[in-house]
């Protein structure tokens, strides 16, 4: 029987959502997202979208003067131009000009305002045409367009004109999901071996590679991607060694890989028949087939919701000059800084409340089918409603514990990204060691600690769907549980996360090169076309992403089912109950080895 749990909790759940839906409405009303995307000039104004500059919406680095035929370009002061000089030009010659830049007269001069031909790139951005001075346009794009806010520039149109292919590859990864399940259901065994001797070979063939070719790798990748990149002369004097632990590492995995195939042979079998009692659960109740799907749809809106919302948080920073001796860029002071780091912990704790009530939701279906009898035909006869009922208890009843556990969640995600952004800025300010290090280990508390907390939490939301304990409590009996179970949950675990990570795979990587291999062609490479893509990279990375969610939700909705089963089991021998409604297979895996 369900009962209200952590209303404190919950209280202070509901005010922060209010407090943070204000603050997203002013966002959404003070914000313009479009300034992130479009060039910055001399003055700091965004080219397109600032209201001196509305009309000018591409940026042009203006001429200091002409030699040889040849244009000396001011590189750190560009300007905003109504169109492109030159652009579409035909039959021009090295030293023409064209129109006259007169906003390039207060950065270079009343000299700088004759204008040299260019082309129009991932419309924005005025470059020097390739065909007459590729080696400037080259220079400038590497000193100027290799910064990560071009990046996003390029890769945020790419993505907006490839939504055809997206929704596509988005569809694509939901029958994959299915496909997956289904053959789980029949053929758990037969996967997993063919995951380990996939294993072995693949890790032997890289270890023997590597070791034969100790000291050439590097040249060799360079050579096969058309590349040439220096490497740290650490790297350089002692790549031979390097090279050969790599190696030894690959041919002791798959050794290790081997061992487990062969000694662990009953566990992998009772591994497997639980894996398959999961799946059948999944198939027998139609509601958590449903759920996937519901979960892909809710998580997706939501990440653009929330990232709609950053955009416009990051839009409201002013720009500056270039008087701190960098180009004009963002600039943010401590106040901003404090709502950024505000904005950040509520997204996380939203998306956590989100995954947390759908563990919940999972948990309270997957035992109420736990707890019903067998019938004369040896199967369970389930109600349609009770993935329903669990999101009903879980929002209405325990809204406070699910809270109070995705809080937890989102403060360590919050410290992570402080941390990585740490060590981003002590990189770009010449990477001191010692803090490196610092850093480093800091990290990989936090990345620990996290991981602990949500598998702590999971199991912690079993319990509150059988026992109705409030959150501490819950987590309490969780950790005891897992003392208890600690065999049986090991086996059960590796079978899940290899089936889990074999699906994931598989469904992110046929996403992403569905996506790829659509935008190569047809519209999506007509110049001018409105779904023109010009970084197909970028829509087949998205094309993953979009799998890589869609396979999540199909592996946690999996994952959840098989970790249900097994507590529900486990509870009951906690308290000397009889288990008559447990599986076979549940029962040969928590006493097989007795």
């Amino acid at each position: 029987r369900q009962r209200c749990t952590d209303l404190p909790c919950c209280l202070v759940f509901l005010v922060s959502m209010g407090l943070f839906g204000t603050m997203y409405v002013n966002l959404m009303a003070s914000g313009n997202s479009a300034r992130l995307f479009h060039g910055i000039d001399y003055a700091g104004q965004v080219c397109g979208v600032d209201e001196q500059v509305k009309h000018q919406p591409y940026l042009y680095w203006c001429m200091k003067s002409l030699t040889a035929g040849m244009p000396d370009i001011n590189f750190d002061q560009p300007v905003c131009v109504q169109s492109c000089p030159g652009e579409g030009v035909t039959g021009a010659t090295s030293g023409a000009t064209y129109e006259v830049v007169p906003d390039c007269q207060y950065v270079t001069g009343p000299e700088g305002m004759s204008s040299y031909k260019t082309e129009l790139i991932f419309n924005r951005f005025c470059l020097p045409d390739t065909s007459m001075y590729r080696g400037i346009a080259q220079e400038l794009a590497k000193n100027k367009l290799a910064g990560a806010d071009v990046t996003l520039m390029e890769s945020v149109s790419s993505i907006a004109a490839a939504w055809p292919a997206l929704l596509g590859s988005f569809f694509l990864a939901i029958i994959m999901g299915y496909v997956f399940l289904a053959l789980l259901r029949h053929c758990a065994e037969p996967l997993i071996y063919m995951s380990i001797l996939l294993s072995v070979v693949g890790f032997s063939m890289l270890g023997i590679w590597l070791i034969a070719n100790a000291g050439t790798v590097s040249s060799q990748v360079q050579t096969s991607a058309d590349v040439n990149v220096a490497l740290p002369k650490s790297f350089s004097d002692n790549e031979e060694v390097v090279t050969k632990v790599f190696g030894a590492v690959c041919l002791g995995l798959a050794a290790l890989s081997l061992c487990l195939g062969c000694f662990f042979h009953h566990s992998i079998q009772v591994g497997s028949a639980c894996v398959e009692v999961a799946c059948d659960t999944m198939f027998e109740m139609p509601s958590l087939l449903m759920l996937p799907v519901l979960k892909a749809f809710l998580k997706g809106g939501l990440l653009v919701i929330l990232l709609a919302g950053f955009l416009e948080l990051w839009s409201t920073s002013p720009v500056t000059q270039g008087d701190d001796g960098k180009s004009p860029h963002w600039s943010h002071d401590e106040a901003q800084w404090v709502q950024v780091i505000l904005y950040m912990l509520m997204s996380f704790w939203i998306l956590a409340f989100v995954n947390a009530l759908y563990q919940f939701a999972i948990a309270y279906a997957v035992a109420e089918y736990y707890y019903t009898p067998y019938d004369h035909d040896g199967e369970k006869d389930v109600g349609c409603c009770s993935l329903w009922d669990g999101l009903y208890y879980g929002l209405l009843l325990h809204g406070g514990s699910l809270a109070l556990g995705s809080l937890l969640v989102a403060i360590l995600q919050v410290l992570q990204k402080l941390v990585e952004y740490a060590e981003k800025q002590n990189e770009e300010s010449g990477s001191n060691p010692v803090i490196c290090i610092v850093l480093c280990m800091l990290g990989l508390c936090i990345n620990c600690c996290k991981d602990i907390v949500q598998f702590i939490n999971k199991n912690a939301y079993i319990d509150i769907a059988i026992t109705s304990n409030n959150f501490c409590a819950a987590a309490k009996d969780a950790m005891v549980m897992i003392a208890e179970l600690g065999g049986a949950m090991a086996i059960l675990n590796g079978a899940t996360f290899v089936f889990t990570l074999f699906g994931v795979v598989l469904i992110s990587m046929g996403s992403a090169a569905s996506t790829y291999f659509i935008v190569i062609q047809g519209v999506f490479v007509e110049q001018d076309s409105e779904f023109e893509v010009s970084n197909p990279v970028a829509a087949a990375a998205v094309g993953g992403l979009i799998g890589l969610l869609v396979a999540l939700a199909f592996m946690h909705v999996f994952d959840m089912t098989s970790d249900t089963l097994l507590y529900c089991y486990g509870y009951d021998l906690h308290r000397n109950k009889p288990a008559t409604t447990a599986p076979a297979a549940l029962k040969e895996l928590v006493h097989g080895g007795e």
